[in-house]
């Protein structure tokens, strides 16, 4: 990428002499992933990376963009904010490298969805997508950093907690494909009501220039006012003869004739399957492909992993976030589970006023499971008066109880916000001998 094209997009100015034939090969904003040829960008957050210039420069930095008037000698831009300007820059990348890019949003679901599409779209295409968490105005615009010119496709998440966020990341990256995967109460402590995370999920229609595909079940997005919002359902295809596990689906769906798919995911993820069999259809990726590809498919870290400690307890490893509406699928898959079970469950976060009202909503979802040991971790957890539950106020304690216990044989659950960090407790189960 040529020095001009990066001046105009970024509206910087020069600090020092550049070479305009110089050419950068990458843009990072951590210093010690900086190669030779590449630009570093002086980002401002949770610390400053102005801070990290020199590191920058020693590793190979060919270019650094910063937000504060400093000399070095070496090709500097100047701009306003430098986190905007990351945002400018993933634009430009966009428009040189030009893959076909599908955003991905919604109130959970997201990256379960976005592992589905990639697995399909990677029989026939080579495809890039969104990296951990990288969902934000920062992440976003990462994940277009690691485009490479021959990326024929990106899927990329797109999160968000307040109105304008969606509008900003579409308007940034203009997709050609996006996809809602439902709206639930994810925000609502910021957004105030479904009704308004819906309009805030919608704004990815700001930048999109094809087709939105969304959860045909849904409530809200087959509410009068997503009709109105003028994008229709595109999400046809309905699931028939369900049969499902704790660790995989089969259905059936009709297209020119019944096909059976089977994914190694539960029930109350099929929503998602289907969406990302929609795209492939609407990519031309043949069924019976899009079949072999869901087949094979395994779920992402720390979401619905199942998994075997070496005292035969089964571990559903589900804690990289937990929302009212996904905590309710994973426990009405355990109703008809008949071994023993303990259910390890901490604060659902970013719930405002409605926390109180959410979390209460928890013991009915637990009545309906038997043969069971409940424990609570969190502020918002030990508010719920439920009967015989045990509390804790985080991991560390819940690993002290548990290595007084004898568990074996049985099943367990540990689901939570990712700021609870219930990894730990997985972790402790797995490896016992390191605690």
């Amino acid at each position: 990428m040529n020095i001009i094209d990066i001046l105009n997009v970024t509206k910087g100015s020069l600090i020092n002499k550049i070479n305009l034939n110089l050419t950068i090969n990458k843009f990072k904003i951590n210093s010690k992933e900086i190669n030779k040829g590449d630009c570093y960008i002086a980002l401002i957050g949770n610390t400053d990376g102005h801070k990290y210039i020199k590191e920058a420069i020693k590793n190979g930095a060919s270019l650094i963009i910063v937000s504060k008037k400093l000399s070095y000698n070496i090709p500097t831009i100047l701009v306003q904010n430098t986190n905007k300007a990351i945002g400018n820059i993933a634009s430009l990348i966009r428009k040189t490298y030009n893959p076909k890019i599908i955003a991905i949003t919604g109130s959970v679901g997201k990256t379960t969805t976005r592992e589905l599409i990639y697995t399909i779209l990677k029989t026939k295409y080579k495809c890039h997508q969104s990296k951990k968490n990288h969902n934000n105005h920062i992440g976003v615009p990462l994940t277009m950093f690691d485009l490479n010119k021959d990326d024929e496709i990106a899927i990329i998440e797109m999160g968000m907690n307040h109105f304008g966020e969606i509008k900003y990341l579409s308007k940034m990256i203009t997709p050609d494909i996006a996809v809602i995967t439902n709206i639930g109460t994810s925000h609502i402590g910021n957004l105030g009501s479904k009704e308004n995370i819906l309009k805030a999920k919608l704004e990815i229609k700001e930048g999109l220039k094809g087709p939105l595909f969304v959860n045909g079940d849904d409530t809200f997005l087959k509410s009068e006012y997503a009709i109105k919002s003028g994008f229709g359902n595109n999400n046809d295809l309905i699931a028939y003869n369900l049969t499902s596990s704790l660790t995989s689906s089969t259905f059936k769906i009709d297209l020119d004739k019944p096909y059976e798919i089977k994914v190694n995911l539960p029930s109350h993820l099929i929503s998602d399957a289907l969406i990302a069999i929609n795209i492939g259809l609407y990519l031309k990726i043949d069924i019976k492909n899009i079949i072999d590809a869901l087949n094979n498919y395994q779920s992402y870290n720390m979401r619905m992993n199942i998994l075997k400690d070496k005292n035969n307890n089964t571990i559903i490893n589900d804690c990289y976030n937990s929302s009212l509406e996904s905590l309710t699928g994973v426990l009405n898959l355990l109703e008809n589970e008949i071994e023993s079970k303990i259910l390890i469950l901490g604060d659902i976060n970013e719930l405002g006023i409605f926390s109180n009202q959410i979390h209460n909503k928890i013991p009915f979802l637990l009545d309906k499971i038997n043969n069971k040991k409940v424990i609570l971790i969190g502020k918002n957890m030990q508010k719920i008066n439920y009967k015989n539950a045990i509390y804790f106020k985080d991991y560390k304690e819940t690993i002290d109880y548990l290595k007084k216990q004898v568990i074996k044989n049985t099943l367990i659950l540990i689901k939570a916000s990712r700021s609870l960090k219930l990894e730990n407790i997985t972790n402790y189960f797995l490896n016992l001998s390191s605690y």
